[in-house]
């Protein structure tokens, strides 16, 4: 179980690295706003503590001492906040001007989401973050929650098939 946690902050920390490496502009606008300490608070799941700096970045499951703001949000949330890039200021708590400014560096980044995606947790999870920006915002069918959950339980169901085959 450790491994798998420290894996996980290892992918974390490496996301942060490649979003910084992939924009200049992202990176500038960090750096502008570092030191920065916050705190992820998924429903479900560990809370998520991040110190940035310039020159290092910190991510724990262990409690700091400091944090400037706290996100208290839904994986659901953060992804449409990704894919949408509208931010719903009720979910910081804390100094909300500096999570703004964070978060805009790094929505406003053009960062190829789908790519990080594929590249750290694989295919799978890549195609359907690919399906479901496609599907939200080409055709604007975001009311259609059902539809679109289903369709995504097929492809899934689909994919996974073809990976049993493949692995024959």
């Amino acid at each position: 179980m450790w491994h798998m946690t420290n894996n996980l902050l290892k992918i974390i920390n490496n996301i942060i690295n490649d979003i910084e490496n992939a924009s200049p502009v992202a990176r500038d606008k960090l750096i502008q706003i570092y030191p920065i300490s916050f705190l992820l608070s998924l429903k479900g799941h560990k809370n998520i503590y991040f110190s940035l700096d310039k020159n290092s970045k910190n991510i724990s499951f262990e409690k700091t001492s400091h944090i400037d703001f706290e996100i208290r949000s839904s994986i659901k949330e953060v992804l449409d906040l990704i894919l949408s890039k509208k931010i719903k200021k009720e979910i910081i708590y804390g100094d909300n001007e500096k999570a703004i400014l964070m978060i805009n560096a790094i929505l406003k980044s053009d960062i190829d989401i789908v790519f990080l995606i594929d590249k750290y947790f694989g295919n799978v999870p890549a195609v359907l973050a690919y399906i479901t920006k496609e599907k939200l915002f080409t055709t604007n069918q975001y009311n259609k929650k059902n539809e679109l959950q289903s369709k995504l339980r097929d492809l899934s169901i689909r994919l996974d098939r073809l990976e049993a085959i493949n692995n024959l």
